[in-house]
């Protein structure tokens, strides 16, 4: 029986996961999930259950508004991240993006994943212009982003950042918010990977459901 690792990941994650991946097979789910946390399970659970076998699945994905709250292994061993979304695990851990957090709370993040699988505040401004013209459109895009102060592009070094900066700075003076750019780590997959999986993650044993009460610890730390 294949007891090799498996690992489902967000779609957001490609470049970094591929880099550090030693040879798994990864199942990807879409970015775009992620404002729809009862279809990410769904999905996740999907890509689970069709797994044969009983070999350890590592998620690479993390709360994400709940959206594994919920998973069952099965005959599997599930190991997943506990971070609150998935720019703990960019950032390299919980940690560093609390540091973050604590210095600018309104911070819109990117990375090339973002861009390509998730629709963006410009993305979305763009495609409502032939229903309500532009400067709806822009009025509405700039509503959801009132509270936000900065874009933070996180350099992960898995993709090609400069041909991504002509977009990134459109975008950046559309929302009218300035833009930094922070180095990001691999740290985290690669221990999501290799192990070992201790407090930094949450390991649900086969059987077992993935509880929210297993989340909340996150809050203080």
């Amino acid at each position: 029986m294949d007891t090799t690792p498996k690992i489902v990941s967000c779609e957001v994650l490609r470049d970094e996961i591929e880099r550090v991946n030693p040879g798994y097979e990864i199942d990807f789910v879409e970015g775009a999930l992620h404002d729809y946390p009862d279809k990410l399970r769904a999905r996740l659970q999907e890509r689970i259950d069709a797994t044969p076998g009983d070999r350890p699945i590592l998620l690479c994905c993390a709360r994400c508004s709940n959206g594994t709250v919920g998973l069952r292994g099965g005959a599997h061993r599930l190991v997943v991240p506990a971070a609150d979304d998935c720019i703990s695990i960019l950032l390299g851990s919980r940690a560093r993006y609390l540091e973050e957090h604590a210095k600018h709370p309104g911070t819109y993040y990117y990375t090339r994943g973002w861009i390509e699988y998730i629709e963006d505040p410009y993305q979305e401004y763009l495609r409502m212009i032939p229903k309500y013209g532009a400067e709806k459109a822009a009025q509405l895009e700039r509503m959801i982003l009132a509270n936000y102060t900065r874009v933070a592009v996180i350099d992960t070094g898995t993709y090609d950042l400069e041909s991504l900066k002509p977009y990134l700075e459109k975008a950046a003076a559309f929302y009218g918010l300035p833009i930094e750019y922070l180095p990001g780590s691999l740290r985290y997959l690669e221990k999501l990977v290799h192990g070992p999986h201790d407090d930094e993650f949450i390991v649900v044993e086969p059987g077992e459901e993935l509880e929210e009460s297993r989340f909340w610890a996150l809050a203080a730390t």
